[in-house]
């Protein structure tokens, strides 16, 4: 979940696949060990508490502004069917959601999802937060979250501030490319922001054949680790090393094996998505440690919770694939690629 996670296909949907339940770890460490002296009856729970779990990327290009609420469970089963079964981690009433930016209040309201990829924690539909928000945040204020608990009295607070990454410049490639060889993905930072996340993204369209009216456009990704820059100042160049043939594994990875189907390949996107620090620090530490230290902590930006809250945003350009690489991924078994798009 490319390290957004995705609630909706939408390109610039914030949330992407890491979702809530990542926090078991978090929720496992609340289970105690009970030892006495006299008892040597070992108890695997501690008496349960109410703890608010929040996951909640905002980017202030997107229309709609998702968040994920739920609350913290245990489970003496299996935890991922735990997971999916909605009295385990659902609140079973409404909270207060807003989000304060600058001087206007956002109210956000509950819905259910339901055209959300498939993962561990998707069965087979999500409630989440939602408002709208278009034009409404200013990147120039920090963005404040307040979740109320109606029942119980509880407050969840967090801050982040919020950027927009449009003005990132792509340098290299500038019109073509070809993954026949290797080559370098380039381009320069921004004022203020130190976490890039490069990806080539595949644009194609898939239809039945001779009937257009079954056109369906798609994408898939192909992430590159975090980079960082040196300084805050903006106008470093990011150099990004492409192999040229692990471009073609990626499209039989992540593009299904089709015989019914035709395909016909589009442009290439460098995408750039980019985080304000805290995002990067939650992601940083799911990461296995390398060093004899195992446990590092989970990290939090919530206050009387767990989770993160962050602002993110991309940046990029478009570019056209070169005709040797074409014909390559038409060549590409069981993908069925007959041809490209008329932009293309």
């Amino acid at each position: 979940m490319n390290y957004y996670c995705k609630i909706t296909n939408r390109k610039n949907c914030a949330i992407k696949n890491t979702i809530v339940q990542a926090y078991i770890a978090t929720i496992l460490i609340t289970s105690l060990f009970i030892f006495s002296s006299c008892d040597k009856t070992v108890e695997l729970f501690d008496e349960y508490k109410d703890i608010t779990i929040v996951y909640g990327l905002i980017n202030p290009k997107d229309s709609i502004s998702y968040i994920r609420i739920e609350k913290a469970f245990l489970s003496a089963e299996n935890i991922y069917q735990s997971a999916k079964i909605p009295d385990s981690n659902l609140y079973s009433h409404k909270l207060d959601v807003k989000v304060l930016s600058g001087n206007q209040i956002i109210e956000f309201d509950t819905i259910t999802v339901y055209n959300k990829k498939e993962g561990i924690f998707y069965a087979p539909k999500m409630q989440v937060y939602y408002a709208g928000t278009i034009n409404r945040l200013d990147i120039n204020q920090p963005l404040l979250l307040e979740i109320k608990n109606p029942k119980s009295g509880e407050i969840i607070r967090s801050k982040t501030n919020l950027h927009n990454s449009s003005a990132i410049r792509v340098t290299d490639p500038m019109y073509f490319i070809s993954f026949e060889k290797n080559s370098t993905f380039s381009f320069e930072t921004i004022a203020d922001i130190s976490i890039y996340q490069p990806y080539i993204r595949f644009h194609y369209m898939e239809q039945v054949p001779n009937e257009p009216n079954t056109a369906v456009f798609k994408y898939v990704d192909w992430p590159f680790p975090f980079v960082t820059s040196r300084t805050l100042f903006g106008g470093e160049s990011i150099n990004v090393p492409v192999v040229g043939v692990d471009f073609y594994s990626n499209l039989l990875k992540t593009i299904p094996s089709s015989n019914s189907l035709e395909r016909y390949h589009g442009k290439i996107e460098f995408v750039i998505a980019t985080s304000e620090y805290s995002f990067y620090a939650y992601h940083e530490s799911y990461q296995p440690s390398s060093t004899v230290v195992m446990n590092r902590g989970v990290y939090t930006n919530i206050e009387n919770g767990y989770g993160v809250f962050s602002g993110v945003s991309s940046g990029g350009k478009y570019i056209r694939i070169n005709n040797q690489s074409k014909t390559r991924i038409r060549n590409l078994e069981g993908l069925n690629f007959v041809g490209g798009l008329p932009e293309e």
